[in-house]
């Protein structure tokens, strides 16, 4: 909300999804945590790709960059930054992925 957005929030991968399909034709980003409840990044990451593969998606995780990212490798991550972030450099972040989609 600093930043200037409309923030829309989840509790878990699954509410994610779901808000994802109701509002995913307004979202400039989606910010999704590779650890979740009840689904984890990478499974809600899969069904928002199929529900519009458009949306940008910044992933974050307290896992080392590399093998967060590994796991998502050429299937669309349009970021990714490391936990413990700064609201700088989450900012930072965000305003490049974007500005590039």
């Amino acid at each position: 909300r600093r930043m200037g957005f409309e923030v829309i929030t989840a509790e878990d991968g699954v509410e994610g999804v779901s808000a994802f399909r109701e509002h995913h034709a307004d979202l400039a980003l989606v910010f999704l945590d590779m650890s979740m409840p009840r689904m984890g990044g990478a499974e809600a990451f899969r069904e928002m790709r199929r529900i519009n593969p458009a949306v940008p998606t910044l992933l974050c995780s307290g896992h080392n960059e590399q093998t967060a990212v590994n796991r998502f490798a050429g299937k669309g991550l349009a970021g990714f930054i490391q936990k413990p972030y700064t609201y700088h450099s989450l900012s930072a972040v965000v305003k490049e992925v974007v500005e590039d989609h």
